[in-house]
């Protein structure tokens, strides 16, 4: 990933940039010294909570985000499975900069999506389908969650669910509470979380 975040800080402007996985953990940095690894996670985990919460407000998806400081600027561009954080002076000359951003916005969404060894499926392991939940039992849970969150339901279920480096149509029953408490924190509104939850655990009690 360094290799591409080194273009980035080809454009004039531009003082380092780095990327944040999903929990806003830094994955790869090109930063001067003089940026302390602490300030820079805390920087990628403010931009992850940032965009979940935009997302979640206004129910669709945020690809950018551009704050203004008083000596300086940080362009944020969203990976899906995490964000690209650049710092750069205030003055940069924002097209410019997209131009060489967007381009290796695609190039590291893909390597983010390729899976870790951690989340590979190990050969052999396949989990039984009397201890899996499939595909339609995630289609009940994503039409509540859409009645709520709109249109990003869809795509806080996919990432939750890769989190836990599972998938939808063989979903580790053992797992399903854990799955409805991590997209039950996406619901602001407490009463509509509730309302969800209890949903879901009915429909998981009646599971066959």
């Amino acid at each position: 990933m360094e290799s591409i975040l080194e273009h980035i800080n080809a454009v004039v402007g531009v003082t380092g940039c780095f990327v944040c996985d999903s929990e806003g953990e830094v994955l790869a940095s090109v930063v001067p010294g003089v940026f302390d690894g602490e300030v820079v996670s805390s920087v990628g985990r403010t931009a992850m909570q940032t965009i979940l919460g935009l997302q979640t407000t206004r129910r669709r998806r945020v690809n950018d985000l551009d704050l203004l400081y008083r000596e300086g600027r940080i362009v944020v561009k969203s990976l899906r499975e995490g964000c690209l954080c650049i710092l750069c002076v205030r003055n940069i000359n924002v097209p410019l900069l997209n131009l060489t951003a967007n381009l290796a916005v695609k190039k590291l969404r893909e390597r983010l999506k390729a899976p870790s060894p951690a989340k590979m499926k190990a050969p052999g392991r396949a989990i039984p389908p009397e201890l899996a939940v499939d595909g339609t039992f995630f289609a009940q849970m994503e039409h509540e969650l859409t009645k709520i969150l709109g249109p990003i339901a869809t795509m806080i279920m996919d990432d939750e669910v890769a989190a836990l480096g599972a998938a939808k149509d063989s979903f580790p029953r053992d797992r399903l509470a854990e799955l409805v408490e991590k997209i039950s924190a996406e619901i602001a509104d407490e009463d509509k979380r509730a309302s969800f939850q209890q949903t879901v655990l009915k429909a998981i009690e009646t599971l066959p």
